[in-house]
This record gives structure tokens, C-alpha cells and sequence, in this order.
């Protein structure tokens, strides 16, 4: 591949302009796709609690910055596709090569592009994300269906009110529907404490929640402090409430998330699915660099060139679809421990990757 001096600013922003169009029009068209999908998925919630108003809007606003971030790398992969299918139907491809400007010299304004809306992914979703993911699920679980929240977070720890006292618990699984680190504290009429109740971890059958290795002391006069018999184990919330307080990894931002592993960690927890989420926050905008260029090493081989903008756009959700089934099929892996954290991350990444590149160098000029 013959390399030649810096094209002109002009061809540059001539290149960039018919990435970023197609680009800007794909993401504005996704983006609606996705909410009406949304909006339909929670059609029946919305017309009960009388979602189709402004908490409506509130929520699908506050949504909106998940959605972009997370349909980024598909949109920068239309971009290119449809952006170059219509500079092949022109010939203005054939013409740069004719005037001894190689595949690669055309490819690199895009990718700088493309490399500055990966870092935009990133940096949005290590700030607003985050906080606009929180804000839209409270309004959406609390404020529109009227749920009650029935404890809060203290410094990592769940607090929830029971009938007869207090209990907490230092984690909650929302897959495995189990709390680890369980502690009940009785409170008598005159709400001084009378007994405690300890459990390593509680699981959810269905009905209730049912103790593993669970002891418990009643306090007596004077201080001290006995073994007794452990009471029936009631706690007044279901695994549907408990998810009110467990946050997900999208309302975490990257040094958020670090926090709550070491804590989960320091606790003696098994942080789990966390390991793959963090990889997951590095891993996801750098798709959009890699999406953009596997459109490249597509557009720029003489075969696909004669596809047409229609083709090119299905072949971009035919992509799309498959890295993000990939993505799902290898993070489901990770998060159930039958994949390294790493792997489960970056394995979509590396195949893509290996793909654009291949195509790119065993690609001809035309």
C-alpha cells in the first residue's frame, strides 16, 4: 500500500462531511426507533399510571442519553456505509484513486472522527449518563408507578423498616434474588432493642425469604447478651422493591463502580457481574472507532462498492445486530462466572477489530 503526504484540509473535510451526515441522520433515526420500541414495551404501564404526560416525557428525556451512548457504534458504522455508498454511486471514490489517493489516506479523517466520538461516548457515559439513568429510574419506579421506597443506602449498606424493627443486609443479588449479610433488630414497644438475628445469606422462594445460617441473641437486662431461638424470619419487602435500592451499572460511573467492588470486596463479597461492567465502560465507546472502521475496509474494497444505499444501510443493521449478540452472548457468560471478566468484555472488540483489519489489507486498489 503506497503511503502519500497529508491530503488537502478540503478533502479532509470533503471525507468527513459525508461520514458525519449519514452519521448525524442514522444515530437521529435509531434513536427514535428505540424509544417508539420503548414506548410500546411499556405501553401498558404508561396507560395506567398515566405515563403519557409530562413524567412521560420527563422519563423518555432523561433516557436519552443511555440510548445515544449505547447506539453509537452502530450509527458511526451506518455513517461510513451510507456516507461512502453514495460517494461510490458517484464515482468520487474512483476518482480520488484514479488521482493516486490510496484507500488508507481516504480512511484516516474518518477514523480521527470516529476517534473523537468514541472519547464523546466515554466522556458522556461517565457523566451524564450516569446521572440521568438514576434520575429516570426513580421517576419511572417511584414517581410514575408510585412504588414505596422501603429503605435506603448508607455508605453501601441496604437499611429497610420490617414490622417488628429494623433489618439490613450488605448486598442484594437481583439475578441470584438473594441478600448476603443479613442482620434483623427486634424492636420491643418501648423501641429499645431486644433481639438480633443474623443470617450469612437469605433467598427468596417465591413466597418468602428464607434464611441460610441463621443465629440469634436476645439482649438482657444489664447489657448482656444471650443465645436464643431464632423467631419467624419476616421481611415486609419482596425482590421487586429491593430494586428500587440495588443500582445498575449504568447509573455507576467508572471511579463509582471501582468504589462499590472495593466494598463489596472488603466485605467479603463476590463482586461477580461488576468485574464485566467495569471492562464493559472501557470497552463500549471504543466500538465506535471499530464499527467506523470495519464500514471503511466495506466500502473501500472494490466488491462491496457496488452496493447500493439501501443495501449498505441493511448491511449496517446486519452488522449491528450481530456484534451486539455477540456482546450479549459473551457479557451474559461473564456475568455468570462461566467467562473471565476480560474475555466476556473485549472478545466482541477483538473480533471485530480482526475483522476490519483483514478486509482492509487483503482489499485491492482500485
Amino acid at each position: 500500500m503506497k503511503l502519500r503526504p497529508r491530503l488537502s484540509p478540503t478533502l479532509d473535510r470533503f471525507l468527513g462531511g459525508h461520514f458525519l451526515g449519514p452519521f448525524l441522520v442514522c444515530l437521529a433515526a435509531f434513536t427514535a426507533a428505540y424509544l417508539l420500541g420503548d414506548i410500546f414495551d411499556r405501553f401498558d404501564d404508561l396507560m395506567r399510571y398515566g405515563g403519557f404526560g409530562l413524567l412521560g416525557l420527563e422519563y423518555f428525556a432523561l433516557k436519552l442519553p443511555l440510548i445515544v451512548s449505547q447506539l453509537l457504534p452502530v450509527a458511526s458504522l451506518a455513517g461510513v456505509l451510507l456516507g461512502f455508498a453514495l460517494l461510490n454511486r458517484t464515482g468520487e471514490v474512483l476518482a480520488c484513486q484514479q488521482l493516486g489517493i490510496s484507500r488508507f489516506e481516504m480512511a484516516v479523517p474518518v477514523l480521527l472522527l470516529a476517534a473523537l466520538i468514541s472519547l464523546a461516548d466515554f466522556a458522556i457515559s461517565e457523566t451524564v449518563v450516569p446521572i440521568a439513568t438514576r434520575e429516570a429510574q426513580h421517576l419511572y419506579q417511584v414517581e410514575l408507578q408510585r412504588r414505596k421506597i422501603y429503605g435506603i443506602f448508607f455508605n453501601r449498606r441496604i437499611w429497610v423498616r420490617v414490622t417488628d424493627g429494623f433489618m439490613s443486609a450488605d448486598d442484594y443479588d437481583g439475578h441470584k434474588k438473594m441478600l448476603h449479610g443479613v442482620t434483623l433488630y427486634r424492636v420491643g414497644h418501648n423501641y429499645l432493642l431486644t433481639s438480633v438475628e443474623n443470617a450469612p445469606e437469605a433467598a427468596w422462594n417465591g413466597r418468602q425469604w428464607r434464611p441460610i445460617g441463621l443465629t440469634a441473641f436476645k439482649l438482657l437486662p444489664g447489657g448482656k447478651v444471650a443465645p436464643t431461638a431464632p423467631g419467624p424470619f419476616r421481611i415486609d419487602v419482596n425482590p421487586a422493591d429491593f430494586s428500587l435500592l440495588r443500582m445498575d451499572p449504568d447509573e455507576f460511573s467508572l471511579w463509582q463502580l471501582d468504589s462499590y467492588i472495593e466494598s463489596l470486596r472488603s466485605k467479603g463479597l463476590d463482586p461477580g457481574g461488576y468485574f464485566v461492567d467495569r471492562d464493559l465502560k472501557y470497552a463500549m465507546p471504543l466500538a465506535c472507532l471499530i464499527m467506523a472502521a470495519l464500514g471503511l475496509a466495506l466500502s473501500l474494497d472494490p466488491l462491496p462498492r457496488s452496493l447500493s444505499v439501501g443495501r449498505s444501510f441493511t448491511l449496517a443493521i446486519a452488522i449491528g445486530f450481530g456484534y451486539w449478540l455477540m456482546f450479549g452472548l459473551t457479557s451474559s457468560l461473564g456475568r455468570s462466572g462461566l467467562l473471565a471478566a476480560w474475555p466476556a468484555a473485549w472478545i466482541p472488540n477483538i473480533t471485530f477489530t480482526i475483522l476490519a483489519t483483514s478486509l482492509f489489507l487483503f482489499g485491492e486498489e482500485r
